[in-house]
């Protein structure tokens, strides 16, 4: 890959790319997930993905070449960052701190699984594994509880002992 990078003579930059994967995955792959913004996402990071196969090393040195550490890694953020984009869009329920606006509630009957990601003849493969659930019982997460008066104890226990 060292050789394959610095012998590239291309016209894109390293930097550009970098920026430009880092704008799209926070537009579209942060916390609420929307398909379509998902779609959007994959097809840049498929368009910077061959941009990356262009890229033109300043550095063409083999010896400390820090540019050429960072077009490696940058590689490799791509392939990672389809990897997040795909399995967010496969995953149609909200779970945990991801928020699907079309798909709101948890489905474990389809989604209590773990994403697992393998690279199988130069592409990017999903598959899932189940997850053991005989030591600990799934319970929905209750994020309105901190705000219902019934349920505040820590505020009900410090105005009781503030007052006396």
């Amino acid at each position: 890959m060292n050789q394959a990078l610095v012998s590239q003579e291309g016209n894109e930059n390293v930097m550009a790319i970098w920026r430009e994967l880092g704008e799209t995955m926070t537009e579209h792959v942060t916390v609420t997930r929307i398909n379509k913004n998902l779609e959007v996402a994959y097809n840049k990071l498929l368009e910077l993905d061959q941009r990356f196969r262009k890229v033109n090393l300043s550095d063409r040195s083999k010896w400390s070449n820090q540019t050429l550490n960072f077009a490696r890694e940058l590689g490799n953020m791509l392939v990672l960052a389809r990897v997040i984009t795909m399995g967010a869009h496969a995953r149609n329920e909200s779970r945990g701190a991801h928020y699907k606006p079309d798909f709101p509630e948890r489905d474990d009957a389809n989604w209590l699984k773990t994403t697992r990601a393998k690279w199988v003849n130069g592409d990017i493969q999903l598959t899932y594994e189940s997850v053991d659930i005989s030591q600990i019982t799934p319970r929905p997460r209750r994020y309105d509880a901190a705000n219902d008066d019934s349920t505040d104890l820590a505020e009900d226990s410090w105005l009781k002992n503030s007052s006396s």
